[in-house]
């Protein structure tokens, strides 16, 4: 048996006569196979009572805080709310609302600990009960009675210590030492304090405990799902899987950009109250740091803003808030229960606004933000794994195959993939055109993440790189806009945009384009003979077409089974990546477009079999209307709507806004409760902490409310339609991984 340094030393006489007047002899043990390792995970959002199983006694929390040992028939046992922070370790929240913590105490508040252990040592004397102790506790056994004072001044002297004591206690606050390892014990469990490995102990042995199940706890502060009903599984009756696809987002965009822009987290160890908040510190503390909200939501004219979060959430989330995180764990699973099967979430960054940005605690290099975003989301499916009652058991799946994803769609689950979105993918930046990467640095580079799971990369971002031009036509008809883009290519690169006038660049064939290096002085040359850069005038597009370096990047990628992903890559560049997709028959993805046209070669997109789904952040009739423009192009370069599919491409936690409410939503409101597409759920309005959510008023503040965004569709003219082809896309993403599966060369 593993020996722990014992924390809560159970001084008192085994007594087996405690238990056979038990108040809650009719309840069953948590465990239906006690010992066994697979059932510590049980316990998880339950509520328990723990009992020591050698002297039968139970936990007690009084109202002060102070924590003992009790035979039931002397003090009401405390029940336990146990909520995973992860697999294996629990929060023990009682029904006062505290936590139970091993708090470590230095200087006063040690003393003090250790002068309430002195004036308690009487009680410890007198009826063997545990209070709150000094680490080790000694004597122990028949010793306490005459010791009890001793004790005291143990505590005393210990708490003027260095080191200070610890102390058992409850907590108003989780804390470091609030999180206990529940494991395997004997013919129970053991409990450890995670942080010290310091264990819950008898005598100084380390006790074997079990978890008798009770019904009056006080649940653990959480967002509410506001819906019931048993999620589709299986397949549909041809044999393909049912679900709509999140084609772009970022859980770890609060993470990105050195991690103090965004505020929030998909989830923390201590549920929302540690996730979502105050946001003070990253905002300050009456929101003025928040300034990029003013530039980026328009129903923002001020940077200040109410920073606290849970429990009021009184100014964020909102549709147009972009700096407070948006896909909080439970918001995820209720998109979930509404129909989300397949997601693509890319790690972000942008080292030059990571630079220029005053407030940072992460590296600005880009591969380094992705390697934490993955951790980040690694944790995330291990944290929800523990919610759900152990490994495998969570919603939400990360996958690195389309066989994995396939058998986690049909078993009603969300199967993800990753893959990035940033300046520099791979550190393969430019400056004067001089590429900053070798092949044989993508190579290994590429064998590292593809490894990690990588499995979707954008080749090109938002400014010039190794591989191509960046897409800019989007930009140009904001003049302020398009200038700041400008000048951090200058920045990034050592040279403005080079420019043609949009007619030129989608004039070009596909079968034309061709991979082309030039010296910085050819790039300038050209940028002289199209449109200048300052000012930007009438529509004009990137004429840096995709580089020698870009084509055996993107070969590569096809090379390793990775999606190919188009958007932000200029016209010239975009159609070089078609002819090579054509060539090696693997599709080109364009995850998060806001039209269905030339410019953004919409056709030769689908012609690869590609999938294109819309930048979803207007309210229902806009989306319908653009699901009603890709069903036209798609039946006049096939002949019919037959494989055709459409995904969300939300681009939330990326700095850009959800859909609104729709302008005669106060005439025309979706009605609840409502129910999912399938019909198999049906939704209340979500509530999170005190704040209700509503569509009709709050638009899409947060992902949550995805659900009633895919009712209101529903309910509009040309809705059902359009859903058809939404709830395609999970089965046409696992296709087009098959299809770059089948492609490989690796």
């Amino acid at each position: 048996m593993r020996k722990y340094t014992p924390i809560l030393a159970m001084v008192l006489a085994v007594s087996t006569a405690a238990c056979e007047n038990s108040q809650l002899s009719g309840n069953q043990p948590a465990n239906p196979a006690p010992g066994a390792v697979e059932a510590r995970f049980t316990m998880a959002n339950g509520c328990f009572a723990i009992q020591d199983l050698a002297s039968q006694r139970f936990v007690v929390a009084d109202e002060a805080g102070v924590i003992s040992v009790q035979p039931d028939n002397a003090a009401e046992p405390s029940g336990f709310f146990m909520k995973p922070s992860a697999l294996g370790v629990y929060m023990f929240y009682d029904r006062a609302g505290r936590w139970l913590s091993n708090a470590v105490m230095l200087g006063e508040a040690g003393g003090a600990v250790g002068d309430g252990a002195g004036d308690a040592g009487a009680t410890i004397g007198g009826v063997g009960s545990l209070l709150d102790i000094v680490n080790p506790l000694t004597p122990v056994g028949g010793a306490i009675g005459d010791g009890g004072d001793g004790v005291g001044d143990a505590g005393g002297e210990a708490g003027d210590a260095a080191a200070g004591p610890r102390s058992l206690q409850m907590t108003d606050a989780p804390e470091v030492g609030s999180e206990w390892v529940v494991d395997a014990s004997g013919d129970g469990f053991s409990i450890v304090s995670q942080p010290t490995d310091e264990a819950l102990a008898i005598d100084g042995e380390v006790a074997s405990w079990r978890f008798v199940a009770r019904g009056d706890c006080l649940e653990y502060p959480e967002a509410q799902l506001n819906a019931s009903g048993t999620p589709f599984s299986g397949t549909n009756p041809d044999g393909t899987v049912f679900g709509y696809a999140e084609t772009h987002m970022h859980l770890g965009g609060s993470e990105a950009l050195g991690g103090r822009i965004g505020y929030g987290r998909p989830f923390h160890p201590w549920g929302i109250v540690e996730a979502l908040n105050n946001c003070s510190v990253d905002h300050g503390p009456d929101g003025s740091l928040g300034a990029l909200d003013v530039a980026v939501d328009p129903d923002r004219t001020v940077p200040a803003h109410d920073v606290v979060g849970w429990p009021t959430f009184n100014d964020w989330p909102t549709h147009g808030s972009q700096i407070h995180h948006q896909t909080y764990y439970m918001w995820l699973k209720r998109a979930w229960m509404g129909g989300l099967r397949f997601m693509v979430n890319h790690l972000v960054a942008n080292e030059m606004l990571c630079n220029v940005w005053p407030e940072k605690e992460h590296d600005c290099n880009e591969m380094e933000s992705a390697r934490i975003q993955l951790d980040l989301v690694l944790g995330l499916q291990d944290y929800i794994d523990a919610q759900e009652g152990g490994p495998g058991q969570g919603f939400f799946r990360i996958v690195t195959s389309a066989a994995q994803a396939r058998a986690v769609v049909e078993a009603g689950k969300m199967a993800v993939i990753n893959g990035t979105e940033m300046e520099k993918v791979f550190d393969c930046g430019e400056y004067l055109d001089s590429p900053e990467c070798s092949e044989a640095q993508i190579d290994e580079r590429l064998d590292e993440w593809h490894a990690m799971g990588l499995r979707a990369v954008f080749p090109i971002h938002i400014f010039d790189n190794a591989f191509g031009g960046s897409e800019i036509a989007r930009f140009t008809n904001d003049a302020a806009l398009i200038q700041v883009y400008n000048g951090g290519n200058i920045v990034e690169t050592g040279h403005p945009y080079a420019t043609v006038p949009c007619s030129q660049a989608e004039a070009q064939e596909i079968a034309d384009s061709q991979p082309e290096d030039r010296d910085i002085f050819g790039l300038l040359l050209l940028q002289a003979m199209g449109a200048p850069p300052s000012p930007f005038s009438g529509c004009v597009n990137n004429a840096r077409p995709l580089t020698t370096r870009g084509e055996y990047f993107i070969n590569r990628l096809i090379d390793y089974g990775i999606l190919i992903e188009s958007d932000h890559s200029g016209p010239l560049a975009r159609k070089r990546m078609i002819n090579v997709a054509l060539a090696r028959n693997v599709p080109i993805i364009s995850g998060h477009t806001g039209s269905i046209t030339v410019s953004r070669d919409s056709k030769n997109i689908l012609s690869t079999g590609g999938i294109i789904s819309n930048l979803s952040d207007d309210p229902a009739p806009v989306t319908i209307q653009f699901i009603q423009d890709l069903r036209d192009a798609y039946v006049e370069l096939f002949g019919s709507t037959e494989g055709l599919a459409t995904g969300f491409g939300s681009d939330i936690n990326g700095i850009h806004k959800q859909s609104s409410p729709r302008d005669d939503a106060a005439e025309n409101p979706l009605a609840y409760p409502f129910r999912s597409y399938d019909g198999q759920v049906l939704f209340q309005r979500q509530v999170t902490g005190e704040r209700i959510f509503d569509l009709n008023v709050d638009g899409v503040a947060h992902y949550g409310l995805y659900p009633d965004y895919i009712a209101d569709i529903q309910r509009t003219e040309g809705g059902e339609e359009a859903l058809r082809y939404l709830f395609r896309s999970a089965e046409a993403y696992i296709r087009a991984m098959e299809r770059a599966e089948a492609a490989r060369r690796r």
